[in-house]
């Protein structure tokens, strides 16, 4: 049986540098703005999912890191 050798990249490794924080995008103006035609998918796919404050949820898990004890 002949074999198809692969083609995808290797992994990088990962970098320590921090991504950057985009905590403060208004993605409301993102998408009424962008003339990027996936950039606008997103930001409104984005939107039509977003939590209220009142739905919004936090878990345990989704923190930093577990404390040494």
């Amino acid at each position: 049986m002949a074999t198809t050798p692969r083609t995808e990249r290797a992994a990088a490794a990962p970098s320590a540098e921090p991504l950057p924080d985009f905590a403060g995008v208004d993605v409301r103006l993102l998408a009424a703005r962008t003339d990027h035609a996936v950039l606008g998918e997103v930001a409104t796919l984005l939107l039509r999912n977003w939590p209220t404050g009142d739905e919004a949820v936090a878990y345990y898990e989704d923190g930093p890191g577990k404390l040494p004890r």
